[in-house]
This record gives C-alpha cells, structure tokens and sequence, in this order.
C-alpha cells in the first residue's frame, strides 16, 4: 500500500501516510527509459512524504523515494528494523516529523545527493542536529545518487557474468 502504478501514464507512486494511516503524501517518478518526469502531487504535505517506521534507533534521510529504494536494494540486510524516509526534495521536514512520530530514533545518516545542494543540505541538516544532541552521519553515494550507484553496480555484474562464464576473469 505505499508504492503504486499510475493508470495513465504508468509512473510509480510513492505513497507517505501520517500515524493515523491517512495517505498526505503522494511522490511520482516516470519509469520510461528516456522519461525524466518526476515531482510531487498537488497538495502533499512534505511532512509526511514516503516513509518506513522501524523498530530500532536509526533513521535514513535520503533525497528522493528511488533512491531510498536503491539503498535497500544495496543493503538489504535486516532493513525493517531501520527507519527510512525520503525528503522528496533536499528538505529536512520529513525528518522532523519522523523524530516527532518515532521518539526512539537517536541517530540518522543523511544519504543525500553526492551534488552541492545535496551535500549543502546534508550539511546544514548535520548540523541541526548536532545542536539537538541528535548522533548523525553524512553516507555519500560513489556516483551521483544511490540509484545511479546502484545501476552501476548491476551494469558491472552484467559485464562480469559473461566474462566468468567463459573462464575469462
């Protein structure tokens, strides 16, 4: 119930839901090879965009909802215990609505763009929440975003399996 396909133009859907399971947000993403469409529908509340409460104390702030996909598609391990949300912009107000929602997150990685505005905002996000006693690191992807980290790794695999097959690596 959080990600879906749109009947029209066929985009993902990325569904965020406040605590009391009402759906506020709504993150849209082209899925054609060539398509750059994405943005946000009218009326969404960025508060509670496209999220995921775990059961621990650590929380993953990403930039867009693809790339908090493609970070658990590369550490998938025991991710539901993690909390994960994804700003939909280089905003921090889904963090604080999850610190808000979630009181025992006592640390967060903020995973934004390897850019400067996504490393100017996990800065800036950094230190607010230093000066509120809040444990934070900034995870930087190789390439640009973990998605394109992502998609470089599974284009090298690719080139890697045939060569294995055939005895040549």
């Amino acid at each position: 119930g959080m990600i879906y396909e749109s009947d029209k133009h066929h985009n993902v859907i990325f569904v965020g839901y406040d605590r009391e399971g009402n759906p506020r947000h709504a993150n849209l993403r082209g899925t054609g090879r060539e398509s750059t469409f994405k943005g946000n529908a009218p009326n969404s509340n960025p508060a509670y965009s496209f999220h995921w409460h775990g059961s621990n104390s650590v929380l993953y702030l990403f930039e867009a909802p693809i790339d908090l996909m493609s970070y658990l598609s590369l550490h998938p391990e025991n991710w539901r215990e993690n909390s994960y949300a994804a700003a939909c912009s280089v905003s921090d107000r889904v963090l604080f609505q999850m610190l808000e929602d979630n009181r025992n997150i006592s640390q967060v990685c903020i995973c934004f763009d390897s850019d400067e505005p996504g490393q100017s905002a996990a800065r800036r996000i950094d230190d607010k929440l230093f000066t509120m006693g809040i444990k934070s690191q900034i995870l930087v992807p190789n390439q640009k975003d973990w998605n394109e980290d992502l998609v470089c790794l599974k284009a090298e695999s690719e080139v890697m399996e045939p060569c294995q097959s055939i005895g040549l690596c």
